[in-house]
């Protein structure tokens, strides 16, 4: 498979940044809690769940705008390390390290779905 059809678009490519992703999300929600002690009104807080779990969305499908529908889905390679060499490829290491990484955004966004829908639902009443 051509590496050119994989490629993610421009304007999607830093929505892979984990920590920009998840930086962004908690700025959102600490500036909703400053906006809600300034005007008394809890509201803001609550609509910042909305961006949370957005945020944490993002970061559970990762893999999916990293690696794009076609590699995903396409057909399944077997999984031969390196044509058998002893030590893995710049490329294998690569690899593993975005898969690290994915695996560390699904976790991180799993949980801002989680406070995000509470934050969200119930954010609301605490004013």
């Amino acid at each position: 498979m051509n590496e050119q059809d994989n490629r993610l678009p421009l304007f999607l490519t830093p929505l892979t940044h984990i920590w920009g992703v998840a930086t962004m999300c908690i700025l959102w929600v600490l500036s909703s809690i400053f906006l809600s002690l300034v005007y008394s009104d809890w509201q803001w807080f609550a609509r910042s769940g909305s961006i949370l779990v957005l945020g944490g969305a993002i970061l559970a499908i990762r893999s999916l705008l990293r690696r794009g529908p076609k590699e995903i889905f396409g057909p399944s390679q077997p999984d031969i390390i390196s044509g058998g060499h002893a030590t893995p490829t710049p490329e294998e290491i690569e690899c593993l390290r975005q898969s690290h990484l994915d695996a560390i955004a699904a976790y991180i966004g799993f949980w801002f779905i989680v406070i995000g829908t509470g934050i969200w639902g119930y954010g609301d009443l605490i004013g």
